[in-house]
């Protein structure tokens, strides 16, 4: 248990004392006054063959009410006329200047043109965008309220409509999205079975500096679903937010890379699962990645806090192979890492949901500290 986990344990509160509002970051006049910038946003958007979507999920980011953003396009080498559209956007009026086309010389599936436009972003937050998608004009606003007034986290996540192929509307939220109405803080969570309880990576604003740390640098990488492996160990690192409120549309046209099963009523059939590479495989992956960057994890969480990390990710039976061959992550005895591991075991078994999904307050003015109306 941190410090920070120990204090919100025993303040306790009585119902009388009401808890100081703070104030709403992107309306706080103070920092206008200060010159303080809001932070820019990378829409990073991976297509390949999209031409009959692709324009019309740009147009819905040129829409946006939050201004400070930029638009990277990846093109992982269409055979269809992809280029040519977006090529044309990009140099059009509308576009405003603020869009960007990169062409892959090979395809290299979603993981790689991912990694291809963050080279390049200069936003502090990154949106990992599909071509086919489309966003509402107030999803970041949304997002980056939630990121600064709601909880500090590696990334949130909001409702979706669903759509079809002409753009009808044929669900009125994302069945993934566990939010249930409220501002979720999702934490305390392992990754040793798996679980999906956000919306699509179209619904996600990630902290750039959790994206460039857990990205492999070892050559792996994940043609499909990459986004699975970049939610899931963002947020092991740094926890997520479900925003409560819809801010986009999901496409479901039949041709997603696995999201392409149709919407059948009440069951949540998303897609193939066989086509879905292994959980292990991302599992080992995120293991291989944190003990091969050793000095690049340590700083950050420190020794025990490090194992207690792993420890969310490794089986019990694959650890004495780990203390084994990484001393320097494991320097004591192997019976005192079953010890911890039953240990954490038993205190994430102990923890209620409740704690596990916490609700947030959502973002509230206050008119105090020059603040301004939205």
């Amino acid at each position: 248990m941190s410090i920070h986990d120990l204090i919100a344990r025993r303040a306790n509160p009585t119902a009388d004392q009401a808890p100081v509002a703070l104030p709403l970051t992107l309306e706080d006049g103070r920092l206008r006054r200060a010159r303080m910038l809001k932070p820019k946003v990378s829409f990073i958007v991976t297509s390949y063959n999209y031409e009959k979507y692709i324009v019309e999920c740009l147009r819905s980011v040129t829409r946006q009410t939050y201004a400070n953003w930029e638009c990277i396009v990846v093109d992982d080498v269409s055979t269809d006329g992809t280029v040519a559209q977006v090529r044309a956007f990009v140099d059009s009026p509308e576009a405003g200047g603020k869009f960007t086309l990169i062409q892959r010389a090979e395809n290299g599936g979603q993981m790689e043109a991912f990694r291809d436009g963050l080279k390049i972003a200069t936003g502090a937050f990154v949106v990992m965008l599909d071509a086919d998608d489309v966003l509402l004009e107030d999803f970041l606003e949304a997002h980056m309220r939630a990121h600064l007034s709601v909880k500090t986290v590696a990334f949130t996540s909001s409702n979706q409509y669903q759509i079809n192929a002409q753009g009808e509307i044929i669900g009125g939220q994302h069945m993934d999205h566990q939010a249930h109405g409220h501002y979720r803080h999702v934490r305390l969570t392992s990754f040793q079975t798996g679980f999906w309880i956000w919306a699509t990576s179209s619904s996600m604003v990630f902290r750039r500096s959790t994206v460039e740390l857990i990205l492999p640098c070892d050559g792996t990488t994940f043609r499909i679903c990459a986004d699975y492996y970049i939610a899931h160990f963002c947020h092991l690192i740094g926890d997520s937010l479900l925003i409560p409120t819809i801010h986009g549309c999901y496409r479901r046209h039949g041709g997603n890379n696995f999201g392409s099963n149709p919407v059948l009523g009440n069951i949540n059939s998303v897609g193939n699962l066989d086509k879905h590479p292994p959980h292990d495989l991302f599992r080992q992956t995120m293991i291989s990645h944190v003990l091969d960057n050793f000095d690049v994890f340590y700083p950050i969480f420190m020794g025990k806090g490090l194992v207690k990390f792993l420890l969310r990710l490794v089986k019990p039976s694959e650890l004495p192979g780990l203390v084994a061959a990484y001393p320097q992550a494991f320097p004591r005895p192997l019976w005192h890492y079953l010890w911890l591991a039953a240990k954490q075991w038993w205190a994430k078994r102990a923890t209620p949901v409740s704690e596990k999904f916490k609700i947030l307050e959502p973002p509230r003015a206050t008119p105090a500290c020059g603040q301004e109306q939205a």
